[in-house]
């Protein structure tokens, strides 16, 4: 969907088409009789300061930017987008009930702006269910209709987003294990990729292989996917290449990325915003793009752009940079100043250099192991073409480092947690 609507289960799509500004109106309309409605702030992904948890019995953020201005069979929540500490990355709308499933409703739908999402034909045997989720993106907030929940009531759902409950004095029979945020969103794309997505659902699991060997099962990055569209980049374009490399990338988002999403950059002379790659809209996603080839190869002005959203994306997460290219720049001097600056940033860069004839990527070997940098942001491999590298062996390849870069960024402040 491109604009105002209908919206489906697992869609994500800019708060701007659907006639919102930086203050809108979240309405739910839920007819089970004793469901809670709530509102949680969430920060890298769990409820670092309960007062953004707003409901019956806390109404109002501290400064007002969420509140509960109406509740019952039609609940609605004020939310301005503008006033939220910029620590906050993300707000969820969730149902409740302590005793009946949230599919006894005879209806559930959310509506936000021109946009409404009727929840219940995605609901089965849940307690707690988290119904949209808006969430900070480079190019503004995004909505995501979620419909997905697990068993337990309130205070599960707190548990679930990191938030402590006061135990009762009496004992009681223990509540559900709280459900990992992160494994849950992992489930979600899963499943979303064994229904939409078949293809992919093997690169999910091997990229998983991977990440655990190296001790990133439980790691959090933001994917970033920048390509060369130099004219001899002409055959790898031509030849499906470059969207296996795209599919590939998806994968490892599947597995480190909460949205499953890839930001997508090309450059050639000049750099461009190409849009976001997800399960949605992977299928052909490259040959979408249109391509045109240039003449040249620079990356300083799309090293400039990756950094420029990142920090707009703040630096709550780190990212992942995946930089595909089948020659060296133009511009040497200008990269190593970027490279060095973006040392301090949580940014790690791995360069991946496609090998055909004569190229020279004795640039890249520099960069790899270049000094002056307070860490290591950056690793180089290249590939033969035309590529024909093994699934397994190339997930290898694109997270070679980063465990080490995790670490040492982490001793240096460089990364949070």
């Amino acid at each position: 969907m491109t604009g105002p609507g209908v919206l489906q289960a697992g869609q994500r799509v800019p708060l701007s088409t659907l006639g919102v500004g930086q203050r809108l109106s979240v309405d739910i309309h839920c007819t089970l009789d004793g469901a809670d409605i709530a509102a949680f702030g969430l920060q890298g992904g769990r409820l670092a300061d309960d007062r953004y948890m707003v409901f019956f019995n806390q109404p109002r953020s501290p400064e007002g930017a969420l509140e509960l201005v109406r509740q019952g069979v039609d609940t609605s929540f004020g939310v301005d987008l503008a006033a939220l500490p910029p620590a906050l990355t993300e707000i969820y709308f969730t149902a409740t009930h302590d005793t009946l499933p949230i599919a006894g409703a005879g209806a559930l739908s959310v509506k936000v702006g021109d946009a409404s999402f009727d929840v219940k034909p995605h609901l089965k045997a849940e307690k707690a269910v988290m119904l949209v989720r808006l969430y900070r993106h480079a190019d503004g907030w995004r909505l995501a209709t979620v419909a997905q929940g697990f068993n337990g009531g309130l205070d599960a759902l707190v548990r679930h987003f990191g938030g402590e409950v006061e135990e009762a004095v009496t004992p009681t029979p223990s509540p559900p294990a709280a459900v990992n945020l992160r494994k849950e969103r992992q489930r979600v794309l899963l499943e979303k990729a064994e229904r939409e997505q078949p293809q992919l659902v093997s690169l999910i699991k091997t990229a998983t292989v991977s990440l655990e060997k190296r001790g990133l099962a439980d790691a959090r990055y933001r994917v970033k996917l920048v390509l060369d569209i130099s004219g001899s980049m002409a055959r790898e374009y031509r030849s499906g290449a470059v969207q296996a490399l795209a599919e590939r990338a998806l994968a490892l988002a599947a597995r480190l990325d909460d949205d499953g999403e890839v930001e997508v950059y090309l450059f050639g002379v000049k750099a461009h915003r190409s849009g976001t790659l997800s399960l949605d809209n992977v299928s052909g996603f490259v040959d979408r793009l249109k391509v045109k080839l240039e003449g040249g190869t620079h990356y300083s002005p799309v090293m400039k752009l990756v950094r420029e959203d990142a920090a707009k994306e703040g630096h709550d997460l780190p990212c992942l940079v995946l930089f595909i290219t089948d020659g060296g720049t133009s511009n040497p001097a200008v990269v190593v100043r970027q490279m060095t600056d973006a040392a301090h940033e949580p940014i790690f860069w791995k360069f991946m250099g496609i090998e055909e004839g004569r190229v020279n990527f004795d640039f890249l070997e520099k960069l790899d192991d270049l000094p002056g940098r307070v860490v290591d942001n950056a690793d180089f491999f290249r590939v033969p073409a035309p590529i024909r590298i093994a699934d397994a062996e190339l997930f290898e390849l694109l997270l070679n480092e980063l465990d080490s870069w995790q670490r040492d960024a982490r001793a240096a402040g460089i990364l949070r947690g």
